[in-house]
């Protein structure tokens, strides 16, 4: 069984030609990638904190990234979710609790609302066919309410930010006024909301391009809270884009991306994650009669 270790140091030491074996041999061994991919959240906020006077760390982070540090990660440490488009779903809710209890880090939403919209990916299509968590049912399986709040056929491959729901609100209003409906009584958890298009234009336009860049933001100025999954509909993109743009940056910095696993990686990609809950069934009522 290959060890975290093991692999750190063969990418110190390994040429261009034998990425492809170093990622075969992470993604073939799940508590290898774990390891290597993830720090706890103790040690993430230490080495932030030392990583925060390194004028080693700071001068690589300026000459690599094209479009600079954005204007929320310049100033104090963040916690960073990325989702295109924010919700107040459990995943959501577990990332704020989170941010709460390590206290020193304020939460951050990083969005990207001129991405394009598709049902088939499934944290995008969660956003127009909501997902609401009813409890266990008798035998033990989740019982779970869907229904859409956008019509699909119209806006798959539009941008996010065109996307209108079934009552002709934009999609990101909608969301954006449940994740204030949910938390206006607790201004010390509200997170700040940021769209970061104009940032991932200037840093590559397309997740291949940009997606070191990203990920270097998270040298000294943040931690990532995310699950990097093996499943079959993410290995691709755990392969192909988060694996060489990880690697690259260990490589050519000597450190890796601060990366907290946000799900339990035992429980990570249950559909649980991705609902709201009962109570917010009410403020959708209100919005539609589409119950």
């Amino acid at each position: 069984m290959a060890t975290a270790q093991k692999i750190a140091s063969d990418v110190q030491i390994s040429t261009d030609t034998e990425l492809s074996s170093l990622i075969e041999r992470l993604t073939s061994d799940r508590q290898a990638f774990n390891d290597f991919i993830y720090t706890s959240l103790e040690d993430a906020a230490k080495e932030l904190a030392a990583r925060h006077e390194d004028s080693g760390i700071a001068r690589y982070v300026a000459d690599t990234l094209p479009a600079g540090v954005p204007e929320p990660l310049a100033k104090a440490p963040k916690a960073v979710l990325f989702r295109q488009l924010a919700t107040p779903n459990y995943e959501f809710r577990r990332f704020i609790s989170i941010a709460d209890a390590i206290g020193d880090f304020e939460p951050l939403l990083w969005e990207y609302h001129q991405d394009k919209f598709t049902s088939n990916n499934e944290c995008k299509k969660s956003w127009g066919k909501m997902s609401f968590y009813l409890g266990k049912g008798k035998k033990g399986g989740s019982k779970i309410a869907r229904f859409n709040v956008i019509d699909f056929n119209s806006y798959n491959g539009k941008k996010i930010d065109e996307v209108k729901t079934l009552w002709g609100q934009s999609l990101i209003d909608f969301h954006h006024e449940l994740i204030e409906k949910t938390y206006s009584g607790f201004l010390f958890l509200k997170p700040t909301l940021f769209d970061a298009s104009e940032w991932f234009s200037r840093s590559g336009g397309n997740a291949k391009d940009y997606y070191r860049n990203f990920l270097t933001l998270f040298l000294k100025n943040a931690i990532l809270f995310e699950n990097f999954m093996l499943d079959e509909k993410e290995i691709g993109f755990t392969k192909e884009v988060f694996l060489p743009a990880f690697i690259e940056i260990l490589r050519s910095s000597g450190r890796k991306p601060l990366i907290v696993a946000l799900e339990p990686t035992d429980i990570e990609g249950e559909e649980f994650w991705m609902c709201h809950p009962s109570t917010s069934i009410e403020y959708v009522k209100g919005k539609s009669d589409l119950l």
